[in-house]
């Protein structure tokens, strides 16, 4: 048998009509070369004025089902991405977000409303990823009224179900090497640091085969974590917030 090595899963936040697309092109560019399929996290009515970026892209949605069609997996990203709530997420990693706090039904609307957005502009939205990774038990509650059981998030170093969700971990936020274990990488193109791209094309050219995809990982059968990887997870997110302090 041999020897297991990382995997990883690539993901890009903050997809809305007003982004740079000149920025996400030279991305998506190095994605196509290395056939990597990643995750889109598309916001189905952006209200916030910090990803307004450019003018209204008109060929917005139809490139997002071009990227689809190819193999991308699109997540639903919250709703407006209008981060007002202070209250309190299940992972606290941010003091206001879009969803934790909110009323569970208004949360249920949102949701509805997001998968309808995204639906009528013919996607197919198979995961959801929260704005600032701000969610509570309600949010969980509501993805399951509306049958979206997978969630990227969580600092495990495999997926795991909890609360009825199928968390997919996401804890890198550039390319890391990795022993093992599953790893999302989350880019953020509008406000990608100068040598971004240069580092995951090195990555990627180094590590390409390693990379798996939503459908992939979907297909697998997890479960609970154990009390020690739940003792990992906790570190590991303790670590991420000393960072982002």
């Amino acid at each position: 048998m041999g020897i297991a090595r990382a995997t990883y899963l690539l993901r890009f936040d903050d997809l809305c009509p007003t982004m740079s697309k000149e920025r996400f092109d030279r991305f998506m560019n190095i994605v196509k070369r290395h056939r990597i399929r990643p995750i889109l996290a598309v916001v189905p009515d952006n209200q916030d004025p910090e990803l307004n970026v450019n003018d209204p892209d008109p060929a917005f949605w139809n490139r997002m089902r071009d990227l689809e069609a190819a193999g991308a997996t699109i997540a639903l990203h919250g709703y407006r991405h209008a981060c007002n709530s202070p209250g309190p997420s299940l992972l606290r990693l941010h003091s206001r977000t879009e969803f934790a706090g909110v009323p569970e039904e208004t949360q249920r609307e949102w949701i509805h409303e997001g998968l309808a957005t995204l639906r009528t502009n013919g996607l197919s939205p198979r995961l959801f990823v929260a704005p600032r990774h701000g969610f509570d038990s309600a949010t969980l509650r509501a993805l399951r009224h509306e049958a979206l059981a997978f969630l990227s998030d969580g600092f495990a170093s495999r997926p795991f179900t909890r609360n009825g969700v199928l968390w997919i971990p996401q804890q890198l936020w550039e390319p890391v090497k990795k022993s093992r274990g599953l790893w999302t990488i989350c880019l953020h193109t509008n406000t990608a640091q100068p040598g971004l791209l240069e580092k995951l094309e090195t990555f990627l050219r180094l590590d390409a085969d390693q990379f798996t995809s939503f459908d992939q990982v979907s297909a697998g059968q997890p479960t609970e974590l154990r009390w020690n990887e739940r003792f990992r997870e906790a570190l590991a997110l303790q670590r991420v917030r000393r960072r982002s302090a």
